[in-house]
Order: structure tokens, then C-alpha cells, then sequence
């Protein structure tokens, strides 16, 4: 077949074909139809709302269909959570498939443009069982969790440990931090680490040294390359990069001082200045020229005179006109020209000296935090553990490296079609990967095989994940270079836009779109020249969008009131503050006042709100509080810190108290929690007046109150245990047995119950990797920075408070903004990195303003640029989160919202919205004077068949949760213990009596006892198959079998006629006749144990049961009296078993000794003593 021919196409809304592309859904359908040809590559810019997942499931399932095999494809998405919502979701689709009538499976295939027929059934009805049977299912995964499959495959490529495991962030975090400890304290001591130390500590503070340190010990390769550069190359690459000449800042001064420009006309120039100027322009000069008439050393050294002569108070280079006054600039234009070369000198000296102490700090700080890198790097391979950079960086290592080749050839092998979900926030890494793992689908045997595809969608406006690697900048190289590669391969391109939105309501779009035509709102979001423009799918559907005036700060007092004895809190509530609370207040009025949603027919719940916030915060927390105390469902911030809910905080303590009860603060804390259960009386009347400590004093007192005693009786149970069990058995037993739970939940509510679940998986996490402390358990848990990470999708019907950026993916009918009136704050010591004119890159580090040199301010004004980009991204994705109602607010400070916040930029585009009405805000106004602005459309269309969201009320404590203040923790009713498990052949213990004696391999006696073991397991095999065969050919079978047991011919011969003998033996004939079974498993409950093993031979007859079992002990008693009481054992437990299945018949026991071939039949008596003696029914 001859390769399809080139082809570059880029899809429109009014592309040819006849279709209507006035109807927005049907241009969509169409585009993504285009964009899910199996046969064509293709890269898709998906605006909110259009449809992208279903897009992703249509591609896969048209590319099984064509034939692709489900093991070759392979799909990144950016985010565990959206790669098992696409997974579900294609099984979904392929669950359907199976069951489905055969025409409703054609409008499915039509739907996708396949052409629907017999064969084509039969392959889409199969497909769900060829994925069902991969192993692991679809490769549909997270970019990290490619590369860790990919790190297992090959491990000793990438120079891993086989079992590496990635590490938890706690365990992360605790050897950050250990790490950083162990190279601060080898610091001491050592002159140039001793000298970065005393540098930093003056210029730095704890909390932003240690951010650093983990920026630095988790980015990779750029520091990787820098680091492994000595001290003076990295000084060079210093200078380099800042356009440093001198070598220090005394050379630098001192070649300043002595190379003042053409001195001598600007002594003349500031002469005539001094003379003729006018009073504070000829003091400027005439301090200009007393700082000449010093000598060399004294200029040096009084530098900072000379430059501030030429600055303003913060440091910005002084006009002309504050140097040289107009009428004497006017009288003698030539005065300016030396005046302006000398400020130009100060400050290029002033930038030099800037760059200079940039250049210091940035060493000072590698040469600690470079060695606490590779002491963090050096703790996890000594643990065998990756982190999420080391799986990136690992992998991109192992598809660079020339020696490995046939790695990526072995990898190539098994993807036949690459896509890629969320490609805006691809890093430039995770891009490297892309592209190695995509090399040979157009070169080469790759592109003379099958065909093979590329696929990528994602949308630059919505790239909003910077602090995670993510370049919208490499979006466009990233997909000219595909395109390159696929159109020189003679194959198919597609660019594809989707602009329809299958989510929002007109009006939503309407005003995305004129917000979005503001300059200052479109800049990072469209390109110059371009405009935004979205289509609504859900025409004729109800929308609402609502811009609330911003509530003020409240007024402060003109004249502060006299003071007087405080008796109540009268404390002064924010702007914000009031925000919070006046927002849970309309939020609980339009849920319980049946506000209608028009689009849907119902009213609004709990569970459509989604409250979105550029941080978490102060704000952020009001609101949650706000909320609860509206007695509004929420289902609180979306992560929070695992030590700060006050369930978790209760129980930290709780740990501290069991390891120190002398620490009385913490037990004070304790006893007047949930777990104490005392009131703050109670406490006083225990703790005030005593002579001991508390702990003791409690133990002593407690037997005066009820709540004493069941404080110290909760905490002296633990305190029994707590050097003997794991952290996670501790709380297990605090929570559990001892009620803990349940006081938790009385008093704190079902909220509680997340965080307490939290910790005890944090707990379980420990003790799976550390030895069983709970003094290491409680330091890791508040050193690491653990987080309460809830899943959005969980939350049930209740109110969603969530960071734009954790709001990523989803969407809900009425979405708040309330967080409009900031901008992101300024980073206070900014790491950043400069271009080497040598090559490479070189980080630079400004802890103090002073040490910004103009390349550092031009860095740094380009990273503020990309900030200010991605803050408009984020309300592009906070404002496309909303289907129905959309609601921006804001609280106003003392100052006015900057011109580039949320708020303005909102503002401003509703005001370009001609249809926008003015509207009373009683939310924020209650007397109605103040006006919201509106912009809504009516429902004209038929209601939308929307599955009803579930109601979910609020569920009652249980009984057992402390519904009363008297209530105590009760045990649970005794379970019925399980049965014990009893092998009746295997000896348990010495209390078992002893054991069969066997002979020892280094005795005497060794041969003979393996000469007797070989005999018994020959006659074991003899009695177990002869009685299958006709007694006429038993012998020959016999001898047959003997012939290859490697035995003498008369020990053989011997033995035969043995075993022939047992078979005649009459007291055994019904054994071995056919009434006969051999090798009978035998499984019963007796007297509360499981009784279980195998019967060598069982007959059961009408008037009894007989059981034999053959020994081939070489050690054979002498009478039955002598059994071992193991055997006697056995016996006893497999006649108790028959009896209870064969109650109207007696057992009769016999042993078959193989060494002798003499039975004895077991008398009752002693079957009987060993059925007592080890508690057996006889």
C-alpha cells in the first residue's frame, strides 16, 4: 500500500461540505469527527467547555475500531483523577456495546463517522473483552506514572534500584529537612561554608531558606549541570551571565573613584552650577565637588555619597532638571552634558556593585544548598526512592542516553498512537519525553509500518500550573515540530479548534468574551490581534450572570472612644470578613428560598454551589466557618494541612501526653477536649490548689468525679500500652475500644471524621517504612507538611470551597468569584535563571532589593510578565467553570482594587455587555441603594434532560456517638471467637507431647533411616493404587511398579508380597474393597477449632465407619498403648469429625505401619483420653 499523501489541514467553522455551520453543535460535531480520525494526526485547541475528554474517548474508540490494538495506545493526561474519569468512562461506552440492539450499536458507530456493518459490530462488541484482558487495562495514565512503568521495565538502564519505590512527601519533606540540619551543622567550622552561613542568616529568614532548598533539591538537570561545576567556574559563569568586569567590590570602587569621565569639564560644569543655579541645584553641586577635591582612598570609601547625589530617596536616577535648573540649563545647554556622563558612571558603578553582591549571595546560598541537594538525593537512593522530579528526570535520561538505544526501541515497538490530554501544561521536560517516545513514527521502519498517529489536545488559555514546570511557550515549537515530522512522513496533520461550549449558558460566554477583549485581560490569553470568541451549544437555555459592587471597609471612629473594661468581644470584622459572612447568608437564603434553576426546572442545592478563590486563605477559612454557622452544607476547603483540623490536633496531643504526662500544658489541653471530657471548671477545681503535678494530682483525685475517672482510666489504659504497640495500633485503640471516636464526632460533628480517618492512614504510612515509635510517628506527622487532599467529585450535595487551580476540570450550576480584588503577590526572594553567553544557564539569587542589578530586574519584570499572563488565564478558568449562574464580588480595603484585578477586568467587560441591566444587591446592600450589574437570558428552549443530583441530607450521629453530656464510652458486645484452626497431623507446640522421633542425617543410623523412609513411601504408593486394579493383575501391576523403584529384586519381590498380604487381610478388606476411598480430605468445626486434613483410606459401611492412615515412621512401637500422642491426636480429631457426620455409626480407627506393614486398630479408651487432653469432643 503507498503512504497517504501529505497533508496539512487546518479545520474551521466554515469549512466546506455542505454542513450547516450555522448551528454550533453540528460545526462541532463535525470538527470532532475531524479531530478523531484514526487515520491523521492531530493537535486540538479546546476551549472550555467544548468537549475535550469525549473527544479523547471517541479518538480511542475509533482507533480500536480501525483495527489498533489496545495495548499499543497509549494516553497522558495530566492528573491521576482525570485519567480514571476517561478510563470509567471508555468502559462505559465498551460495557454497552456488549448488551446493546444492533441499531442502536449503528447510531452509536455513526455517531463516531464509522461506517456500521456485521464485521464492524462484531469488533466493537469485542473490544470491551480484549481491554478487560490487558494487563493493568488501558494505558491510560498519568505522565509519572508512564515513567514509573517505564523505570520498572528497565531499571538497570536507568541505573535504579529494581524495587524503588516512590517516596511519600512526608518521608520527603523529613529528609529535606534532615538533610538541611546535618549540612548546617557540618557548616561550623568551616571557613567558606561558615562564611555562607553567617551570610544567609543575615539576610534570610528559616522559612524562606528552606523553600529555596527544596526548589533547588527538586528541579533537576539545569541545577544538576550548574552544581557539578567547581566553585571558581561557577563564579565565572556568574560574572558572565551579570556583565561583571571587576573582581571585587574594592576594585570596583576604587577603578570608579580614579575613572570619573572627563573630570576635569565636570568640575567646570558643577562650578559654574554652584555659582549660578539655583539654591538646591548648587547645593547638589557643591557637594558633587567636595566629594572631587578627595583623594583616592577617600572617594573610594565615601562612594555612596557620590551615587546618592544622583538618586532619589528610593534609589531611581534623578531628573535632569533636579541636577541642572531650566533657566541655567536654558543659559548654558553644554553644563548638561558632563553633569548627565557622570550619573550614568554612578550607575552603571551602582548596577556593577548590585550585581556584584547578586553574585555573592547566589554562591553563599549554593554553597550550603548545594550540598544539602545532594545530601537529600543521597537519603533517597540509600532508601531506594524516586520523587515525582526523579521520575521525570530519570526517565528523560534513560531516552537520551546513546548506550540504551534499544531501550527506545524496545518502547517504540509497543505504541502504535501517542495522545496526549492537557498539552497547555506539559512541561518542557514531559514535552522531551513526548518526543522521544514519538521519534520513530515518521522515520525510518516507524513510518514503513503501520500507520502511526500523534495526538494532543489541550487550550493556552487555560495553562494556569507554572509552579509545576508548565511553559504555554512550548506549546506552539511543540506542535510545529510534530507537524513537521508527520507532513515529511507523507502522512496526515490536522489543527483543530473547538470553540463551541457544551457547558456555559449564553450569557457566561457572552461575558468571557468581552472581558477577554480587553488588552489588559487578553494579554497570555489570545494572541496580539486575535479575538475571543466562544459559541454556546445550549442555545435557548436560562443564564445569569451577576457583578455585586464591591462591599467597603467599614468606617473607622473619627475620635477613638474613651477606654473602658472590656466585658465583651467588640472586635472590628474586615472587609473581607463581612464578605464571608454576607456571601453564607445569601448562599443559605437561595438554597432554602427554592431560588430556581430555570435551565433545569428545579431548585438550587447545596451541591451546585462551587465557591472559587485564588488561594487558600483567611477569606477562605471565614467562609467555611460563615457557612457552617448558616447551617449550609460544605464541604470545606478542597486540601488543607492534616495537622490543623481540631480533631487531629486533639489527638497529637493526646500522643504528646502518653510520651510526656508531665508536660502539663498539653494535658491541660487534653482533659478539656473531646477525649478528656472535662469542662473548664472541672479542670480548675482539680488543677487549682494541689501540691503535685496535674498528672499525678489526676490520678490521685480521680476516684472524687466521674469525669476524673474516666479521664485518667482513658489515658492509663493507653499509657499501659504505648511502649509496646505501633502508633497505628494506639490510635486504632484510643479511637476505637476506648471511645475516642465517638467523643470526637460529639462534640466536633460528622466533619470530623475525614481528618481522624487522615491520621490513622498516616499512621498505617509510617509504620510501613519506620521502626514503631510514636515519638518518631508525632514528629513526622508535624514536620512533614502532610495535606487533607478531598476529592471535589466526592463531596455529595454540599457547597465546594476550592482554589481555581483545584477546580481545574470541573464545573457546577452556580459558580461564586469572591476573591477578585488582588493580584498575586510579589515574590520576596525571587530564584531565578540567566542565559551564560558561554552556554548553559546560571540561577541567580536576590535575597535584598539592593542586590537587583539591571539583568536581574530584566529577569525578574519577565517572570512578572508571565505572572500577570498566567493571573489572566486563571480567571479565564475560573469564569468557564460555571453552566447556569455565574456571581463575581469582591471586598474593597483601604485602597482601591488595582486596575488589573478580576474585579475591574469584570467590571469593565460587562460593561462593554449592552444587554447588562442595573439590579438591586440586597446580598451587600440591604437598604438597595447600591446596584449589581446582571446579564441574563430567559429559557426558551425545552427543559435540558439533566440526571437529577442526588440529595443528600445530613446524617444523624449514631447512638453510640455521645448524643448526651453524661454519655461514656461503652464496650462492644463480645463477638463469638472464630474457630481455631487445627492440622491434626502437624504438632502445634510442646504442650502437644512429644513428637514421633526421626532419625538425625548426621547419625549412625542415617542410612537405615532412609532406607526405611523410602520403603514407606514405596508401600504408601503400593496401598494407595492397588486397590484401583483387578486383584487377578495386582501383582504384576505391583511387580511392574517395583521393577523402577530402583530396589534389589528380592527386597523387591518382598515387598510386594507385603503389601499383597494387607490387601487380603480380612479385618481390612473393606478398606481396600470397593466400598474403599483413598486420599479423602476431611474438613469440620469441632468444639470451636476447624478441624482439617487428609485420610489415607476411608470405608463407610452400614453399620460402621472405618478410617486407616499409614505411618512410615522407622520407629515403630510396640503395642498400640505406645502410639505417639500426635498420632493419637489425629485420630481422635478425625473420628470426632466422622461422628458428627455419621452419628448412628461407630469409627473405628486403625494406623498402618509401613516400616513393620502391621496394623493396629486404636483402642476407644485411648482415642478418648486424647480427645480430652486436648479439649476434642469424644
Amino acid at each position: 500500500m503507498s503512504p497517504p499523501q501529505a497533508s496539512g489541514e487546518a479545520i474551521a467553522g466554515g469549512a466546506a461540505g455542505g454542513a450547516n455551520t450555522s448551528d454550533p453543535v453540528t460545526r462541532a460535531n463535525r470538527n470532532q469527527r475531524a479531530a478523531s480520525d484514526p487515520a491523521a494526526s492531530a493537535f486540538v485547541a479546546a476551549s472550555a467547555g467544548s468537549g475535550k475528554t469525549k473527544l479523547l474517548i471517541d479518538r480511542l474508540l475509533r482507533l480500536m475500531l480501525a483495527g489498533s490494538d489496545p495495548a499499543r495506545l497509549l494516553c497522558l493526561t495530566y492528573t491521576r483523577a482525570a485519567a480514571a474519569e476517561m478510563a470509567m468512562r471508555l468502559n462505559r461506552v465498551l460495557a454497552s456495546w456488549v448488551g446493546i440492539e444492533d441499531g442502536a450499536l449503528d447510531r452509536e458507530l455513526a455517531a463516531l463517522g464509522v461506517a456500521a456493518n456485521a464485521d464492524q459490530r462484531a469488533a466493537a462488541r469485542e473490544l470491551f473483552a480484549r481491554v478487560l484482558d490487558l494487563p493493568g487495562g488501558m494505558r491510560i495514565s498519568t505522565i509519572h506514572a508512564f515513567c514509573q512503568s517505564v523505570l520498572r521495565r528497565f531499571p538497570l538502564e536507568a541505573a535504579l534500584s529494581p524495587h524503588f519505590r516512590l517516596i511519600e512527601e512526608a518521608d520527603a519533606a523529613l529528609a529535606r529537612q534532615e538533610a538541611r540540619e546535618a549540612v548546617l551543622a557540618a557548616a561550623l567550622g568551616q571557613k567558606r561554608q561558615e562564611a555562607a552561613l553567617t551570610f544567609l542568616a543575615a539576610t534570610t529568614d528559616a522559612d524562606t531558606f528552606a523553600a529555596l532548598v527544596e526548589t533547588i533539591s527538586a528541579d533537576g538537570p539545569r541545577w544538576e549541570r550548574f552544581l557539578r561545576l567547581g566553585v571558581e567556574q561557577q563564579g565565572s559563569a556568574l560574572r558572565r551571565a551579570l556583565g561583571i568586569t571587576a573582581t571585587s567590590l574594592p576594585d570596583l570602587l576604587t577603578a570608579a573613584a580614579r575613572g570619573i569621565p572627563d573630570e576635569a569639564t565636570l568640575r567646570a560644569a558643577l562650578q559654574t552650577t554652584a555659582a549660578q543655579g539655583s539654591p538646591s541645584v548648587a547645593a547638589r553641586a557643591t557637594a558633587l565637588l567636595a566629594w572631587l577635591e578627595k583623594d583616592i582612598p577617600a572617594r573610594t570609601a565615601c562612594w555612596a555619597e557620590w551615587h546618592r547625589l544622583f538618586v532619589t530617596a528610593e534609589g531611581l536616577p534623578l531628573a535632569l532638571s533636579s541636577l541642572l535648573n531650566k533657566n541655567l540649563l536654558r543659559a548654558a545647554p553644554a553644563l548638561a552634558a558632563p553633569i548627565e556622563a557622570a550619573q550614568r558612571h554612578a550607575l552603571e558603578i551602582a548596577d556593577q556593585r548590585a550585581a556584584l553582591a547578586l553574585a555573592e549571595a547566589t554562591l553563599a546560598l549554593l554553597t550550603l544548598a548545594g550540598p544539602m541537594r545532594a545530601d537529600y538525593a543521597a537519603r533517597k537512593e540509600a532508601g531506594g526512592y524516586l520523587d515525582y522530579h526523579d521520575l521525570i528526570s530519570r526517565t528523560l535520561a534513560l531516552l537520551d542516553a546513546e548506550r540504551v538505544g534499544w531501550v527506545l526501541y524496545k518502547l517504540d515497538g509497543g505504541i502504535d498512537h501517542l495522545l496526549i490530554d492537557e498539552a497547555q501544561d506539559t512541561a518542557p521536560a514531559q514535552w522531551r519525553i513526548a518526543r522521544a517516545l514519538s521519534a520513530e513514527f515518521f522515520a525510518g521502519a516507524g513510518a514503513r509500518g503501520a500507520r502511526r498517529t500523534v495526538f494532543a489536545v489541550g487550550d493556552v488559555k487555560q495553562s494556569i500550573y507554572s509552579f509545576q514546570g508548565a511553559a504555554p511557550a512550548e506549546l506552539r515549537p511543540a506542535r510545529d515540530a510534530w507537524r513537521r515530522a508527520v507532513e515529511a512522513a507523507g502522512a496526515t496533520w490536522r489543527d483543530v479548534p473547538l470553540d463551541v461550549s457544551f457547558r456555559a449558558a449564553a450569557p457566561i460566554l457572552d461575558l468571557v468574551d468581552a472581558v477577554f477583549a480587553d488588552p489588559q485581560a487578553a494579554h497570555g490569553v489570545v494572541e496580539p490581534g486575535e479575538r475571543l470568541s466562544h459559541q454556546a451549544a445550549r442555545r435557548g437555555a436560562a443564564g445569569r450572570v451577576e457583578l455585586w459592587p464591591l462591599l467597603r471597609a467599614p468606617e473607622a471612629p473619627a475620635e477613638a472612644p474613651s477606654w473602658s473594661l472590656p466585658d465583651s468581644n467588640r472586635g472590628q470584622s474586615t472587609a473581607r470578613q463581612r464578605l464571608a459572612e454576607r456571601l453564607a447568608g445569601w448562599i443559605a437564603a437561595t438554597v432554602r428560598g427554592g431560588e430556581v434553576l430555570a435551565s433545569r426546572g428545579r431548585a438550587v442545592q447545596a451541591g451546585d454551589v462551587l465557591v472559587l478563590v485564588r488561594r487558600r486563605d483567611a477569606f477562605s477559612a471565614a467562609l467555611v466557618r460563615a457557612l457552617k454557622a448558616a447551617d449550609v452544607r460544605v464541604a470545606g476547603l478542597d486540601r488543607l494541612s492534616l495537622t490543623e483540623p481540631p480533631a487531629v490536633a486533639d489527638l497529637l496531643t493526646l500522643c504528646d501526653v502518653l510520651l510526656l504526662p508531665e508536660d502539663e500544658l498539653s494535658l491541660a489541653a487534653l482533659l478539656t477536649s473531646p477525649l478528656g471530657g472535662l469542662s473548664d471548671d472541672s479542670l480548675m477545681a482539680l488543677a487549682l490548689e494541689r501540691r503535685e503535678g496535674l498528672w499525678e494530682t489526676l490520678r490521685a483525685r480521680a476516684a472524687e468525679r466521674a469525669e476524673w475517672q474516666d479521664a485518667a482510666d482513658f489515658l492509663q489504659r493507653l499509657r499501659a500500652r504505648v511502649d509496646f504497640t505501633t502508633p497505628f495500633a494506639l490510635l486504632t485503640e484510643a479511637l476505637g475500644r476506648l471511645g475516642g471516636r465517638a467523643r470526637l464526632y460529639a462534640r466536633l460533628g460528622p466533619e470530623a471524621a475525614e481528618p481522624v480517618d487522615e491520621l490513622l492512614a498516616a499512621a498505617r504510612s509510617y509504620g510501613e517504612t519506620h521502626p514503631p515509635s510514636l515519638q518518631g510517628f508525632v514528629q513526622w506527622v508535624r514536620s512533614s507538611g502532610a495535606e487533607i487532599k478531598r476529592e471535589a467529585e466526592a463531596a455529595g450535595n454540599a457547597v465546594r470551597v476550592m482554589t481555581v487551580h483545584g477546580a481545574k476540570g470541573l464545573q457546577a450550576p452556580l459558580v461564586i468569584l469572591p476573591d477578585t480584588t488582588g493580584l498575586p503577590p510579589p515574590e520576596r526572594a525571587p530564584l531565578l535563571w540567566a542565559e551564560d553567553p558561554a552556554g548553559g544557564e546560571v540561577p541567580l539569587w536576590a535575597p535584598r532589593k539592593d542586590m537587583r542589578s539591571a539583568a536581574f530586574s530584566r529577569l525578574l519584570a519577565a517572570r512578572g510578565e508571565r505572572q500577570r499572563e498566567e493571573h489572566n488565564r486563571l480567571l479565564y478558568v475560573a469564569l468557564t467553570r460555571a453552566e447556569d449562574w455565574l456571581v463575581v464580588c469582591g471586598a474593597e480595603g483601604g485602597k482601591a482594587p488595582p486596575e488589573t484585578c478580576w474585579y475591574r477586568l469584570v467590571e469593565r467587560g460587562m460593561a462593554r455587555c449592552d444587554a447588562a441591566r442595573d439590579e438591586a444587591c440586597l446580598a451587600i446592600d440591604t437598604s438597595g441603594e447600591r446596584l449589581a450589574r446582571v446579564l441574563s437570558s430567559p429559557q426558551s428552549a425545552p427543559l435540558e434532560a439533566m440526571p437529577a443530583r442526588e440529595v443528600v441530607s445530613d446524617v444523624p450521629l449514631p447512638p453510640w456517638a455521645g448524643r448526651a453530656p453524661d454519655w461514656r464510652p461503652a464496650p462492644l458486645p463480645a463477638e463469638p471467637a472464630l474457630p481455631t484452626p487445627l492440622a491434626p497431623s502437624r504438632p502445634e507446640g510442646a504442650e502437644d507431647g512429644p513428637v514421633p522421633p526421626a532419625a538425625s542425617p548426621l547419625g549412625a543410623r542415617e542410612r537405615a533411616g532412609a532406607a526405611a523412609r523410602q520403603r514407606g513411601q514405596i508401600l504408601h504408593a503400593l496401598l494407595q493404587h492397588l486397590p484401583d486394579i483387578p486383584p487377578s493383575r495386582q501383582a504384576s501391576a505391583a511387580a511392574a511398579f517395583l521393577a523402577r523403584s530402583g530396589l534389589t529384586a528380592a527386597r523387591a519381590a518382598a515387598l510386594a508380597e507385603e503389601a499383597l498380604a494387607l490387601l487380603r487381610d480380612p479385618e481390612l478388606a473393606p478398606l481396600f474393597g470397593p466400598q474403599g476411598r483413598a486420599e479423602v480430605p476431611i474438613t469440620g468445626v469441632i468444639g470451636g477449632r476447624v478441624v482439617g486434613g487428609m485420610i489415607d483410606r476411608l470405608a463407610v459401611l452400614p453399620d460402621r465407619v472405618l478410617i486407616a492412615d499409614y505411618k512410615t515412621s522407622a520407629a515403630v512401637p510396640r503395642h498400640a498403648a505406645a502410639t505417639p500422642v500426635l498420632y493419637l491426636r489425629q485420630m481422635a480429631a478425625y473420628r470426632a469429625v466422622l461422628r458428627a457426620i455419621h452419628g448412628d455409626r461407630p469409627v473405628l480407627c486403625a494406623l498402618v505401619w509401613t516400616a513393620s506393614c502391621r496394623v493396629d486398630f486404636l483402642p476407644a479408651s485411648l482415642l478418648d483420653a486424647a480427645a480430652r487432653a486436648w479439649e476434642i469432643p469424644a
